[in-house]
């Protein structure tokens, strides 16, 4: 089984300490868990749900989705975890966004256009983004970031999610992951294994 993860920082496993990659990363975790499938990593840092970053253009999860989706075509199960960046303040949003966002990249992933070779469209799971932890607003360039309508948009992504995911047979995940609390953002160690442990067992029942 093909399984892919598209997200933003923290599924490629930046750790707020150093700006490096983190080994223990829950994609990482999941990949020791199940060697007999392959596991794809496809995190980007700064990446959005479908909002344009002025700083990098590549960032749009939905305009890259069908992207990816061909490039590991065929794939069998694609987990999602998005929504953190969309929060920053810069793009003036609220969590009606969160909603309005994953919807407009699901309808980009689903497009039968990306399938007409044949394969077989993929299970789809949202993953919920980690909520912000609040230590974060201690973190100068976090509150400036985010600030506080930032945090009361991570802390309440599922309902958002689910709505954006109607009809769409799409199954939205809550880990209940908290970021660590040095930039409130990033998950640590601690964060990574409850993200791993909830995917792992979606996994085991598919």
């Amino acid at each position: 089984m093909k399984i892919l993860f598209y997200g933003d920082s923290n599924t490629w496993g930046y750790d707020a300490k150093d700006a490096s990659r983190q080994k223990n990363r829950f994609t990482q975790m999941i990949k020791q868990a199940f060697s007999e499938h392959e596991i794809i990593e496809e995190g980007l840092c700064g990446r959005t749900l479908c909002l344009d970053d002025p700083y990098d253009e590549d960032r749009n999860g939905a305009k890259m989705i069908s992207m990816v989706l061909k490039t590991h075509a065929p794939v069998d199960v694609v987990f999602i975890m998005l929504g953190t960046n969309d929060a920053k303040r810069q793009f003036s949003t609220n969590s009606i966004s969160i909603e309005k966002g994953i919807r407009t990249l699901m309808y980009k992933a689903l497009n039968p256009e990306i399938y007409r070779d044949g394969s077989n469209i993929p299970q789809f799971f949202v993953v919920c983004p980690p909520k912000m932890n609040i230590d974060g607003l201690k973190n100068e360039r976090t509150k400036s970031n985010f600030g506080q309508n930032g945090f009361e948009i991570l802390n309440n992504t599922k309902p958002y999610l689910e709505k954006g995911c109607s009809g769409l047979d799409v199954k939205v995940i809550d880990t209940h992951a908290v970021a660590g609390s040095l930039d409130g953002i990033h998950m640590d160690e601690s964060g990574h294994k409850l993200v791993a442990d909830a995917l792992i067992s979606v996994i085991k029942e598919l």
